[in-house]
């Protein structure tokens, strides 16, 4: 590694190199408010990588596993990829990201691997402008933001019907308006538009008492979209002023950074996930197996997982790692995700695992979906 890359790498990233290893890197956040979700995909990447490796590696090559620090800030995601696609050299060469985490300049990120030469599979979801980009060597298996609006909307029709919904978002947030848009067409498309009302952060400056009232007035379940500090401000708003209002979030909105704020008051919360699979009759086998090693990947560790998976078997079916032959697999082409079998087209899964609802019960997740 040329010593310059190397000065700027290890702000980055932990690089521990091997002879004749293929590298792959995984890039999340690893300090800071979603360190838990960058955490988990790490360690679910981790997992396969270990048992691959274990089980010959990549087309006889072992895989040595780098992971990037990208602080889920737009500077950092830039100078990563920039840093990993000038490596050209065996070596230094990186052959997969997976990620990042946060979609900070997620076209321009997107260019940038592919100028490289460089496969990446993103295992979380995307908003419609991101998943509709079709950039050379990028894979999608983690669906749309929008999709949890499907979760929320069903698990209502068996809950709450009847009861009246405030969708709160963020408009500076885009996967944050798609959803609430969702939600809001779900109830127009049954013929439920007096049960559903949208709110917009951005309209009350800041004023979640007020917010909280206006909601209050006719609601009886809020659904809040924001940033992890809006969405705990406003929740506990509601919460002092009717303790039994029903509340969803989306965990990954809300972060760790939400349920630290409410504490115990946090019990009761319904929590809009992904699927944790661990019942996927798809995964059933390879889940035993990883237990009897004392391995599980959790949370959105399964999509870390997943992803390195799939590189393995494009991997495997192109024969080779090279760049072009593995982005020829984009159309068409059939694989095996714990989700079960997934079919690509323009490089997006068009199956994926979808969201469900959970709610914090005894300060754990328990599936209520």
């Amino acid at each position: 590694m040329k010593i310059t890359l190397k000065a700027v790498f290890c702000l980055l990233m932990l690089w521990a190199i091997e002879a004749q290893a293929v590298n792959v890197a995984v890039v999340a956040p690893k300090v800071g408010y979603l360190a838990k979700f960058g955490n988990e995909l790490i360690e679910g990447v981790q997992i396969a990588v270990d048992n691959i490796n274990q089980n010959g590696g990549i087309n006889g090559e072992k895989i040595n596993l780098i992971m990037v620090d990208d602080r889920c800030e737009d500077s950092f995601a830039v100078s990563a990829a920039q840093m990993m696609a000038v490596n050209s050299s065996k070596e230094d060469k990186v052959s997969l990201v997976i990620g990042p985490y946060c979609n900070n300049m997620f076209d321009q990120v997107a260019y940038i691997y592919a100028q490289g030469k460089i496969i990446r599979v993103v295992p979380t979801p995307l908003d419609t402008q991101q998943y509709a980009l079709d950039e050379k060597g990028l894979f999608k298996i983690g669906g749309l933001m929008s999709d949890e609006a499907i979760a929320f909307y069903n698990f209502y029709k068996r809950k709450f019907a009847s009861k009246n919904v405030a969708v709160v978002y963020d408009s500076k947030i885009s996967s944050t308006s798609e959803t609430a848009l969702r939600i809001q067409a779900s109830f127009q498309d049954n013929n439920l538009s007096n049960r559903i009302t949208l709110y917009d952060f951005a309209n009350y400056n800041d004023d979640y008492e007020q917010m909280a009232k206006e909601i209050l007035l006719n609601n009886q379940i809020a659904v809040v979209l924001g940033n992890a500090k809006s969405t705990a401000k406003l929740v506990q708003r509601l919460q002092e002023q009717k303790a039994e209002t029903v509340v969803f979030v989306d965990e990954y909105l809300a972060s760790a950074y939400f349920f630290r704020e409410m504490g115990n008051f946090a019990e009761g919360i319904y929590v809009m996930r992904r699927e944790t699979l661990k019942d996927s009759p798809s995964f059933t086998e390879e889940l035993v197996a990883l237990r009897l090693q004392g391995k599980e990947p959790k949370g959105l560790g399964v999509y870390g997982y997943a992803a390195m998976k799939l590189w393995r078997q494009l991997a495997e079916k192109a024969k080779s790692t090279d760049f072009d032959k593995i982005d020829a697999l984009k159309n068409g082409d059939e694989f095996i995700l714990p989700w079960g079998k997934v079919e690509f087209v323009k490089g997006n899964a068009k199956e994926n695992s979808g969201y469900n609802i959970y709610q914090i019960q005894n300060g754990e997740y328990t599936q209520v979906d």
